[in-house]
C-alpha cells in the first residue's frame, strides 16, 4: 500500500492525466531513498525536477540531479590535433552547461527545503549515462522528462525517456 503523502501525488495527478498511469510494483520498506531525476535544461526537464523535488520532501529523499555531457565522436581526415582539440572544446563548454544547469536546479531544490542533494555529471549518450548511474549508485527511482518526440523521428530513433524506461533496473516516472 502506498503511503499516505505518495498516494496524495499519485492521486492528484492520476485525476489529471490524459493517458494511463504507469505501475511499479511495491518494494518493503521506505518508497524512495534516492531520486534521480535527468535534467538537460528543456522545459519538460524542469517539470520533472519540480515533480522530484516534492516528492523527495515527502520520502524525505536524497535528491541526486544528473545531467549527461555528450562529447561527439569527432571523425575526420583532419590531423588529430585538431579533432582532439575540438572535443575538448566541445567537452568543456558542455560542462559549464551543465554546472549552469545544475546549480539552478539545487538552487530550487534547496529552496524548496531539501538539504540532501547531490549532484552528478555523466558523460556520453544520455540514456547509457543514466543506466551506468542506476546501475553503479542505489537509486530507487528515475524521473524524466519527455520531450513527446513524434512521427518518424519517434520511430526511428526514440526518446531518452522511453529507452531509460525500458533498461532502467528502478522504477522511471516520465514528467510531461
Amino acid at each position: 500500500m502506498l503511503r499516505p503523502a505518495l498516494r496524495r501525488i499519485v492521486t492528484s495527478r492520476v485525476h489529471h492525466m490524459h493517458c494511463k498511469p504507469v505501475v511499479a510494483s511495491y518494494v518493503e520498506g521506505e518508497m524512495f531513498d534516492r531520486i534521480l531525476v535527468a535534467l538537460d535544461g528543456s522545459e519538460h526537464a524542469s517539470h520533472a525536477l519540480h515533480m522530484a523535488t516534492q516528492l523527495a520532501q515527502r520520502c524525505n529523499a536524497t535528491l541526486v540531479l544528473f545531467h549527461a555531457v555528450e562529447v561527439n565522436a569527432f571523425r575526420s581526415d583532419y590531423d588529430m590535433r585538431v579533432v582532439d582539440s575540438a572535443r575538448e572544446a566541445y567537452r568543456r563548454i558542455g560542462m559549464e552547461q551543465a554546472d549552469a544547469i545544475m546549480q539552478e536546479a539545487e538552487e530550487q531544490a534547496r529552496a524548496a527545503g531539501l538539504s540532501h542533494v547531490l549532484r552528478v555529471v555523466g558523460e556520453g549518450d544520455p540514456v547509457k549515462a543514466v543506466l551506468k548511474v542506476t546501475r553503479e549508485t542505489p537509486i530507487d527511482l528515475v524521473i524524466v522528462g519527455t520531450r513527446g518526440l513524434t512521427g518518424l523521428r519517434e520511430i526511428a530513433m526514440g526518446s531518452v525517456a522511453h529507452k531509460v524506461s525500458v533498461a532502467s533496473p528502478c522504477p522511471v516516472l516520465i514528467v510531461k
